[in-house]
Order: structure tokens, then sequence, then C-alpha cells
């Protein structure tokens, strides 16, 4: 064979090897829930919480399903607020009338509450009770696309007398969090830093390099984010560079080692920074609505920016078939979402 021949030749079978390549997860698109674990708020709540949080109510009166039934929708990324509770007992107060939750209240481990004591609310106590959750409908639903779970540690001081400032988070704490995932969902069933990072020098290599799994390969199982304050996103890294041996994946600077996920709140001014980050391999997470006021005012600008941003998850409290407290009657449906399908379909 000639030689331009030979060359077209193999041309040919490098794009046909190309095009046959099983895409990656980063190729999908996740809707998901912010602020999964608070219930859904009937009136008696809502008038509860309003005489509780006075003004600061309107920007949280929202609320879901159980945690299953969010998942039944379609919804396959979720979000947990844990305060760390090393000796227990810290946030038990609300319950001392329920004798079996204060138990569970007064023991170790991590708990989920979007505020002590005026906003403590929620479907699961603890945070392995929220994994135990997701791990239970996971094992009845094997096939399920890949789910993605926030999880946003709290430790910030609320310089009120009336809220109890909440301990920092420890390097035994994040054991605990990482030994609470493997508990709940084997280690077998998560996706980690080390399986992306493969042969790789760094995280970050691996995520741009195309280390990121499979669609297929990655169902039934769930990927972990450490969605943190700065202190706490170098506390977990601390002795793991580009996080190795850890569970969660974390937000970091495009420039470090461990940078593979990103959580951009608004993306109508980051539309640009979203599509370069994506471009190269990231994840990245953003939201459709905040604080109930897209919601009041009909406002859907903030999900088309989410969308044409092409950032892969998209967090909303108005997914279709969520409750409505306020009779909103206000939707968030991503133009790709597709809950019969399983998401399964690569993004566009």
């Amino acid at each position: 064979m000639r030689p331009l021949l030979l060359a077209a030749a193999l041309s040919v079978v490098a794009f046909a090897s190309q095009a046959a390549e099983a895409p990656k997860i980063n190729s999908l698109h996740w809707l998901g829930s912010h602020n999964s674990y608070r219930p859904e708020l009937d009136p008696a709540a809502l008038a509860h919480q309003r005489q509780v949080m006075g003004e600061r109510s309107r920007g949280v009166e929202y609320g879901h399903p159980p945690i299953t039934t969010q998942l039944d929708l379609g919804l396959r990324q979720l979000e947990f607020d844990p305060y760390a509770d090393t000796r227990g007992g810290l946030y038990a107060a609300p319950y001392a009338k329920d004798p079996a939750k204060l138990a569970i209240m007064n023991g170790p481990g991590a708990k989920v509450l979007h505020a002590p004591v005026v906003d403590a609310r929620t479907l699961c106590l603890r945070l392995s009770d929220c994994f135990a959750e997701v791990a239970a409908w996971s094992k009845a639903h094997p096939d399920h696309q890949l789910i993605v779970i926030f999880v946003n540690t709290k430790e910030e001081p609320f310089n009120t007398p009336a809220i109890p400032n909440p301990p920092l988070w420890t390097e035994a704490d994040f054991a605990g969090l990482d030994a609470d995932a493997i508990k709940a969902f084997g280690r077998d069933r998560i996706i980690t830093p080390d399986d992306v990072r493969g042969t790789r020098a760094t995280l970050r290599e691996g995520v741009t390099g195309g280390g990121w799994p499979t669609v297929d390969s990655a169902r039934g199982k769930v990927l972990l984010v450490l969605d943190a304050n700065p202190r706490i996103e170098e506390a977990y890294r601390a002795g793991h560079p580009s996080l190795k041996g850890r569970v969660l994946f974390g937000l970091y600077a495009e420039d470090h080692a461990e940078a593979a996920v990103f959580n951009i709140q608004d993306p109508r001014p980051e539309e640009t920074r979203i599509k370069a980050l994506v471009a190269r391999g990231f994840l990245v997470r953003t939201r459709s609505d905040a604080d109930t006021s897209e919601a009041r005012n009909h406002d859907l600008g903030r999900l088309k920016s989410a969308e044409q941003s092409g950032a892969q998850i998209i967090s909303t409290d108005y997914y279709p078939s969520a409750p409505d407290p306020l009779d909103l009657k206000f939707v968030v449906r991503p133009s790709w979402f597709a809950p019969e399908e399983d998401l399964t379909s690569p993004a566009r």
C-alpha cells in the first residue's frame, strides 16, 4: 500500500475508534434537589417556620418528599448538610419528646440539618441515615444511572446567643465521613478519586485525561463530593495528595492537583467559565434557582443560562412533581430531563 493510502486508512481507523469509544460520565446530565433532606412544608409546618424564623423564612419556604421518592422521580443528584457531632447530643434538644429520635441524636456521628434550633427539620437525622436510604434504593434499582451526592459540611458560627456555634470538623470526623459512605454503599459501588486518577500523577490529570469511568460501568454506583469551606477542603486533602485514599471528591481550584468538580452557584455571570471547565473534562454543578426568588417571579432565565453553560448538574427546589407549599406552580424542567429514560442519554 502506498504511503498516502496507508496514512488515510490509519486515519479512518483512528476516527472510527474514537467514535466508538464508550461515553464517560462527564458527558451526562443530572437534575438534582437542593438541600434534599428538608421535608415538605405542610401548612402547619410553614406557619411554625414563619413564626420561628421571621423574615428569614422567605428564602427557605420549600421542601422535598422522602429521599426515595426523589430518586423515583428521576433525580440523580442529592445534597445533605451535616454538622460534626463526634460525641453526640449537640443537636438533640428538638427531639426531647421523641425517645427514639432522641437516642439517635444523642449518639455520635454527623447530624443533618439546615440550622440548629431554628431550622432543624430533616428527612434523615444522621448523615449515615441519609446514605443508608440512598443505598437501599440503589440496591433495589441496580441498573440506575450514577447518583452524585454533595455533602455540604457545616461549621460556620452563627454569632447569635439563640444558636450555639457548631464545632469544627476534625480528621476524626473526616474518617467517620469516609467510613459512613463505605459502610452504606460498599467500596465497589463508590467512584473515588483514586479510581479516576488511575496511574496518572494527579487527580486533575486523570480528570482532564479521560479518566472518568464510562456511563455503563458507573451504573448502580454513587459519586460523593465534599462541598465545604476552604478550611475543610484544605484539611480533607492534607496528607492525601490528589485525595489519595479519600472517598469523596472536593472543590479545588482549577490548577490544583485535586481539581475535579466545581460548584458554581449562579451560572448567569459564569457561562463562559463553565463551558471551558466542561470542555476540559471537569464536572460542574450549578443552580437554576435560589432562595425561592426565581419561583416567586416565575423566572426561568437562570435555568436557561444553566443549560447554555453546559453544566452537567443542575440543582433546584422545583423539579417536576416537587412539593409546592406556596402554590407557585413554578417547575424547573431542563430540556434534557427525561426521567423515564433514567437520564441515560449523553449530554448534548
